[in-house]
């Protein structure tokens, strides 16, 4: 199979089923032998298409006669083809076309429509003209920077024309490849020294104490990257001892939970592991870590991270913290909830999010918040920490949980982020005190965080 083959067959796949465009993307590329350059396009081309499908639609809807009843298939092929057309200058108009048109391997009337489509596509898809985004808002920035429309209402209503524009432009940008430094067993100068040696441009975190950004936008697993005396692999890279791929912004939250070396932390959410090792990392292995999870399956990858940067300190518990006995935290020094949301804080990292969640799904998930916060409280001792996590920048999500929590329980008192991230830019820190980081001001994922004290 070639790039756009594997590229259709994800795409197809994704619109029958609800798993996360990653999982389908990493099974595509274990069955198929692509390398190098198609494994890059193969790659480009369904992230792209599912990114930017509200726009495609839009746009080839001018060239489909709307009583044209497209199938799943074909109208993935269309997209494809539309996608290229669009947003991939390094691919020729004509090659485009063709090798899109091959795909259909139908009858001359279906190639010939499709070719047809693409052709005016070509032609006359850069002109067209969207919706009066002062007019027309919603459907400005629905169709011409493709989000569901319930969704840019909500951030119209809530947070104004300029911020949607801006967080929208920013969360459609391919996010850079972000590691953390496994302190452990390097610190990150050496880090970067290593991985530039190696012919990757890597430089320090401008937020992340620990973190390392990898200039190299187009590399992706198994993409050899020349340097001058060897060859790494991105693939290579995400499998050293040394690094834990993470997001800068999720690097913050451990900071909020140290500062005073507790000896027992538990980590409520913890799988995969990203925050759980960080946090023994910092703790230099010493002490101990209940990490506590509803999902087994997901305990297991989390103790296979801890393997592999060689985390010696955590121990791992099947619970729902929702409504499980959580009495076992009652000696720790710290808490972390980094409760289960809706994501909306990574969609460069993740954009079919924006097509899979519902506003309903938004209520339920606060509800879920709520309890498990209600849930660990009472069993939280005096003087200890309480962090809650989110990787969205849905105040739903994150101020309104933190507001109800502390009416119901005022035994907690919130401290200032800034006295345990002092070097954070001030606009990623709320008035009272909470973390906030949004893609288009900081350059990061979106997310939040609290730091709460039972007094």
């Amino acid at each position: 199979m070639n790039a756009r083959e594997v590229a259709l067959a994800c795409l197809l796949d994704l619109s029958e089923s609800n798993v996360s465009i990653a999982s389908v993307v990493d099974n595509a590329f274990k069955q198929a032998t692509l390398r190098g350059r198609e494994r890059r396009l193969a790659n480009a081309l369904v992230y792209g298409v599912v990114r930017w499908q509200q726009q495609l639609d839009w746009v080839l809807g001018h060239f489909i006669n709307p009583r044209f009843r497209l199938d799943a298939k074909h109208r993935a092929i269309l997209r494809l083809g539309a996608f290229q057309l669009l947003h991939l200058d390094g691919i020729p108009s004509h090659a485009a076309i063709f090798e899109t048109v091959q795909l259909a391997k139908g009858s001359r009337k279906t190639t010939g429509f499709i070719n047809a489509v693409l052709r005016s596509v070509q032609r006359k898809g850069t002109e067209l003209t969207y919706p009066s985004l002062e007019t027309y808002p919603i459907e400005h920035i629905s169709f011409s920077l493709s989000y569901p429309k319930w969704l840019v209402k909500r951030w119209l209503d809530t947070r104004g024309p300029s911020w949607t524009l801006a967080f929208c432009k920013a969360s459609n940008q391919v996010a850079p490849f972000t590691f953390r430094t496994n302190s452990l067993l390097t610190n990150r100068d050496k880090l970067c020294q290593s991985l530039k040696a190696n012919g990757l441009s890597a430089k320090p975190s401008k937020i992340s104490p620990d973190g390392i950004v990898v200039e190299n936008p187009s590399i992706t697993a198994d993409d050899a990257v020349s340097g001058s005396k060897d060859e790494i692999s991105l693939i290579d890279l995400v499998n050293r001892p040394d690094v834990y791929v993470q997001d800068e912004s999720a690097m913050l939250v451990p900071y909020l939970l140290m500062p005073e070396s507790p000896e027992l932390v538990v980590d409520l959410c913890a799988a995969p592991g990203g925050k759980t090792t960080h946090i023994a990392c910092m703790m230099g292995n010493s002490g101990k870590i209940i990490a506590a999870d509803i999902s087994e399956k997901k305990l297991n990858v989390l103790q296979e991270n801890c393997k592999r940067i060689g985390v010696q300190n955590v121990e791992t518990r099947t619970v729902d913290a929702t409504k499980s006995d959580l009495s076992f935290i009652n000696a720790a020094d710290a808490v972390l909830i980094d409760a289960p949301c809706s994501g909306f804080g990574t969609l460069r990292r993740h954009p079919d999010i924006r097509w899979n969640k519902t506003s309903d799904q938004l209520r339920s998930l606060s509800a879920l918040q709520d309890r498990l916060l209600k849930n660990a409280a009472p069993h939280i001792k005096p003087g200890s920490i309480l962090v809650y996590s989110t990787c969205t920048i849905e105040p739903t999500e994150n101020e309104a949980i933190i507001n109800r929590f502390l009416k119901k329980f005022p035994m907690f008192t919130v401290e200032h982020v800034s006295n345990f991230l002092p070097d954070i830019p001030q606009s990623a820190m709320t008035s009272k005190g909470f973390l906030q980081t949004f893609p288009h001001q900081h350059g990061v994922d979106g997310m939040f965080a609290a730091r709460l004290r039972r007094i």
